[in-house]
């Protein structure tokens, strides 16, 4: 029976009981196809899908973008994508922080790029300058660097489709950490906005030229445990005091 105010959503029978399943027991990522339960990986698209049901369809558990009327979401993350994410993400932020030079962004920001072109970042960064486009749910425009940590299923995607659109946007600086193939892919867009450069660094000292000073050495996020962030944020300062 269920109570308090709980619905119904489906049952499934045992041998020699029923469960049934609520709203509060759903996993609210959780994909169902003909009453099974789809496992990670995945990437799906919707069609002739607005702004408005976007919006409506997407919250902080769920990443997904909009390119052109075609909503497209992701599956949760690997473990894997949440370690680099929780390892660059606050030494990209407290760098920023510490420079004064913008904000770091996570993964649940939404860019609003064009009309029916949303999308989400793994980590973004806005300079000070561009700090009045930042509203309360999302970016009203490009990020001036973002990073991509790339999915061995969403290869394809982050580095046709959204790599694309991200040029047509303008984005001055996009990195794309491939784990699996040890690789970051950096496309810098030359100056009078004349198309972008492309640099593949497997190893050594990656520098970012958007956010001045920032770097990585490419070793760190090969690391089976990454190293400490604070240690490396320290390595990052020790040349360059504010």
């Amino acid at each position: 029976m269920v109570t308090g105010g709980e619905r119904e959503v489906r049952t499934k029978e045992t041998r020699n009981e029923q469960i049934v399943m609520s709203e509060k027991d759903r996993n609210p990522t959780e994909l169902i196809y003909k009453s099974r339960v789809i496992e990670p990986p995945y990437l799906i698209r919707k069609f002739d899908v607005t702004e408005e049901e976007y919006d409506q369809l997407t919250d902080e558990d769920t990443k997904a973008d909009l390119f052109d009327g075609t909503l497209i979401i992701h599956s949760p993350a690997s473990i894997r994508h949440e370690d680099i994410f929780g390892f660059l993400f606050p030494l990209m932020r407290m760098y920023a922080e510490h420079k004064r030079m913008g904000k770091v962004l996570g993964s649940r920001v939404t860019m609003h790029l064009a009309h029916c072109r949303k999308f989400e970042p793994d980590i973004l960064f806005v300079r000070k300058e561009g700090l009045q486009l930042l509203k309360d749910k999302e970016l009203e425009g490009a990020a001036d660097m973002v990073v991509e940590i790339v999915s061995p299923w969403t290869r394809d995607y982050d580095l046709r489709e959204k790599r694309q659109v991200y040029h047509e946007a303008g984005i001055d600086e996009i990195w794309f950490i491939d784990d699996e193939k040890r690789e970051i892919v950096v496309d810098r867009r030359e100056r009078e906005g004349k198309g972008y450069s492309t640099v593949v660094t497997t190893s050594g000292k990656l520098e970012s030229e958007v956010m001045h000073g920032f770097f990585v050495h490419a070793e760190w996020l090969w690391q089976e445990i990454l190293p400490n962030t604070f240690l490396c944020l320290q390595e990052i300062l020790k040349d360059k005091p504010l």
